[in-house]
């Protein structure tokens, strides 16, 4: 909570028009799962998803369980590529491969439907990917704004992970609805 408690008061939350900004708020107080899917969709449409979020929602399915497979393929590839590309110091090259064999492990986790235990991981995964990308700059208390101004799509996704907070989430499809927001934006970056 203190996370977004810090993300409501920045400049770059409040640059958000009001339905993302409801929407973020959702993903950090709402406790009506049917409720926090919606708004995670509202926010993943903003990254792409062109309404597609939904079908990843409600009952489990076979067609639910192909979706989500092939999403956290794509995420997978595009993952292992963005970091394997990503040009860092020789200090850094150690991260870049424990960046990618985390990302094993937390596909793994989250293709057995662990999705609590691989929440850690998750997070993990996109903090370290994403100084990976941006070094120092990633660390800084302004990043948030730094990358709204050069990017307002990944400056979004920024705050979602923001948003995410240390805490696992109460509920295990409360952690897969989170996680899910997250998929969505990597595998289409």
């Amino acid at each position: 909570m203190t996370n977004f408690l810090n993300l409501i008061n920045s400049a770059a939350f409040n640059a958000l028009d009001g339905q993302t900004r409801a929407s973020f708020r959702a993903l950090a107080e709402e406790k009506d799962i049917p409720a926090l899917g919606k708004a995670a969709g509202r926010i993943a449409d903003f990254f792409g998803a062109d309404g597609k979020f939904e079908h990843l929602m409600g009952k489990k399915t076979g067609t639910r369980d192909t979706l989500e497979q092939k999403l956290v393929l794509k995420f997978h590839k595009n993952l292992q590529l963005l970091v394997k590309k990503s040009w860092v110091e020789k200090y850094d090259e150690a991260l870049k491969e424990q960046v990618l064999g985390r990302l094993e492990k937390f596909c793994a986790l989250f293709s057995r439907e662990d999705y609590v235990a691989a929440y850690k991981d998750f997070l993990e995964v996109l903090s370290d990917t994403v100084y990976l990308m941006f070094g120092q700059q990633a660390k800084k208390d302004d990043f948030a704004e730094y990358a709204m101004r050069i990017d307002p799509e990944f400056g979004l996704f920024w705050l979602y992970v923001r948003c995410l907070g240390v805490d696992t989430p109460d509920s295990c499809e409360r952690c897969r609805i989170m996680i899910l927001l997250g998929i969505v934006f990597l595998a289409n970056y």
